[in-house]
């Protein structure tokens, strides 16, 4: 199981990475946009397979997988 990590992925293709959970914690968004790190966090569905970070959608990961 992945642990969460904060360097973001940089072999992730995804042409939407920068709204990935590991692109914008590594850039501090969780501490500068609380409100909206919660909304995207809270109730979790999906955990990345590769850094560990839970989200309401599979969107905001690179590697998701169903919880």
């Amino acid at each position: 199981m992945a642990e969460k990590c904060t360097e973001h992925n940089t072999e992730c293709e995804s042409p939407l990475h920068k709204q990935h959970l590991c692109y914008i914690v590594s850039q501090g968004f969780h501490l500068s946009d609380e409100q909206e790190y919660k909304g995207i966090v809270e109730n979790p569905e999906f955990k990345c397979r590769h850094c560990g970070h839970v989200a309401k959608s599979d969107k905001s990961l690179c590697k998701p997988a169903k919880l």
